[in-house]
């Protein structure tokens, strides 16, 4: 065990998500192990993708990927590590992608990476999150980008085992705040809490509407994340988070925001307080805290064919909503992330039926919220529960021969369908 690994446990953080969240934090091999990925030279200037060097599960013919085939300076194979390399995902359909890898590999599911580092004389635990996609504002493309790596850091103080000072990531700088100050689980004094940002994955010390220089970020902390499991950095057998390439293939996009950046996010390896923890110290900044924009006049529930139906409402606004995001999670769909869905070019008021099916059998919560303006501006979440309409099936005769009656029937009424 290292010599730190006792601290990295104790003071690992609770992370608490945005209602409107659908990616989590998880382990960073969904980006080597997930089918379609691929590690590829920088893309031409003609615009087309450069070579392929690896791809998952060694598809078409290529080197197989993975984590342990990524280094700082070569990979597996023995080729030179090039900094504008990149680990691209195939498509751009990111929340069913993310969905259908969160069902078939739930191993990777909810990690957290720990590491201790000395510096300068003093001790620090860091903490990095990876996250498949960075959906800011879910919606309408602004801020968005593939991979995000996030982190937060504590200083041990001099004269014991625990923290003196925190340190969150919040966009290009950090915000930091006294131990002391810092709020814990109820049950756990030394578990420090973590606001996670709707889309952004920023880290905040408080629920709230923030504002960092050009950055805004609404995190409610209304759905909270399971106990993260804890994967503790090695030198040895980590050398792939010193890996210089981007995570992701997403660039700028010419002429929109270009103040803000929208690249896919180099590895921690290549950040400046990997190396010397003060750099995200020195440059901490405060957030200014506030309430997020009221939650719309939104009525959820349960319509004909078991599908989502949504009424709104938009009257009393002084400016009209760009769109609606709505978030719905089932208790009883294990494994199964909640699911985000935006929908834009809305009437002042209306009724619809949306094509989100809801299985009459689950219950369901529903948080939806809206985005308006220009920079578009999220607002809080409104909460509502969609109760199951039928009972589960009779479980008399076990639950395979269940099924197997509730299948004749299906098939008798002629809406047979896979399961």
């Amino acid at each position: 065990m290292g010599t730190h690994d006792d601290l990295l446990r104790r003071f690992q953080p609770a992370l608490r998500y945005d209602s409107n969240e659908q990616f989590f934090a998880d382990g960073a091999a969904q980006y080597t192990d997930a089918a379609g990925l691929q590690l590829r030279r920088a893309a031409l200037e003609s615009g087309a993708s450069g070579a392929v060097l690896a791809s998952a599960g060694g598809a078409d013919g290529h080197r197989e990927l993975s984590l342990a085939f990524l280094g700082p300076k070569h990979y597996g194979s023995g080729e030179e590590v090039d900094k504008t390399d990149v680990l691209g995902v195939q498509g751009r359909d990111y929340r069913a992608q993310y969905v259908r890898l969160r069902t078939s590999r739930p191993d990777l599911n909810n990690r957290i990476y720990g590491r201790a580092v000395e510096a300068n004389g003093r001790l620090w635990l860091q903490y990095w999150t990876w996250y498949f996609y960075n959906d800011y504002q879910l919606a309408l493309g602004f801020g968005t980008h593939e991979g995000d790596w996030e982190s937060v850091q504590f200083r041990i103080g001099i004269d014991g085992d625990v923290p003196d000072v925190a340190v969150y990531a919040q966009h290009r700088h950090g915000e930091k705040r006294d131990w002391e100050s810092v709020e814990k689980l109820p049950d756990s004094p030394d578990t420090p809490v973590v606001y996670v940002a709707r889309g952004s994955h920023a880290a905040y010390f408080e629920a709230g509407y923030h504002q960092t220089e050009a950055w805004y970020d609404l995190a409610d902390g209304k759905r909270p994340a399971p106990k993260l499991e804890l994967e503790i950095v090695e030198h040895a057998t980590h050398a792939w988070m010193r890996w210089p390439g981007r995570w992701g293939d997403t660039l700028p996009q010419k002429g929109k925001q270009l103040d803000l950046d929208q690249a896919s996010p180099t590895g921690p390896g290549t950040k400046r307080h990997w190396r010397d923890p003060n750099a995200l110290l020195d440059g901490a900044k405060p957030s200014k805290v506030s309430d997020p924009p009221p939650a719309p006049d939104v009525r959820i529930t349960r319509g004909a064919g078991d599908v989502l139906e949504l009424a709104y409402d938009f009257s009393g606004r002084e400016q009209q909503p760009s769109a609606l995001v709505v978030t719905v999670n089932s208790r009883n769909e294990k494994g199964v992330p909640p699911i985000t869905h935006t929908f834009d070019e809305l009437d002042v008021s209306g009724t619809f039926q949306t094509t989100i099916p809801l299985d009459p059998e689950h219950h369901f919560d529903v948080y939806t919220s809206t985005v308006t303006g220009d920079p578009p501006l999220p607002s809080a979440s409104r909460f509502t529960e969609v109760q199951a309409v039928k009972p589960e099936k009779d479980q008399a005769f076990g639950p395979e021969v269940a099924k197997k009656i509730g299948r004749f029937f299906a098939k008798i009424r002629g809406d047979l369908r896979s399961r």
